[in-house]
């Protein structure tokens, strides 16, 4: 089984169009991740990791329930409890009584937390504006209106996951 997959793997580097796509979107993604963390302990977030961003970006800005929360992350509930039990206990967030019922909490942002997110959206325009001096801002704008075809058509309601 090995040898079929070295073939394989051979095969697909040499195609004439070059790599599989993931070949190139996974180091990238890695990339910038990475240097969004730099950028955010650069800027005094230098507790923030990755994991975190399930729920940095899954909370809304009214808030949310922890249930809610990890379902909209595709995570377990328990998973999802240890992440932001860390980030209220970093002050990013806070838990509040659900005013529609009083025995559940929501997850609602904290100063910390609004801050982390002006500093992320700082930290992705730096990052950008990197990449643009690599490709040039028209390339830059092609890969961004490319990509959004790509989400919307996978995304769309008659789109099938694979």
């Amino acid at each position: 089984m090995g040898r079929e997959l070295d073939v394989a793997t051979a095969a697909l580097q040499r195609r004439p169009e070059g790599p599989p796509l993931i070949g190139l979107l996974t180091p990238l993604v890695a990339w910038w991740e990475d240097r969004h963390l730099e950028l955010m302990a650069g800027a005094g977030f230098d507790d923030v990791r990755r994991a975190h961003n399930a729920v940095f970006v899954n909370l809304p800005p009214e808030g949310r329930r922890l249930t809610d929360l990890a379902d909209a992350a595709g995570m377990t509930k328990q998973a999802m409890g240890e992440l932001v039990d860390d980030l209220v206990a970093k002050g990013y967030f806070r838990k509040e009584p659900d005013p529609t019922d009083g025995r559940a909490k929501l997850l609602v942002w904290d100063e910390r937390g609004l801050a982390a997110h002006e500093a992320t959206m700082a930290a992705f325009a730096t990052i950008e504006d990197e990449v643009a001096a690599i490709v040039g801002d028209e390339d830059l704008a092609v890969v961004r209106r490319t990509l959004s075809a790509l989400v919307r058509a996978t995304h769309a309601p008659h789109a099938r996951s694979t």
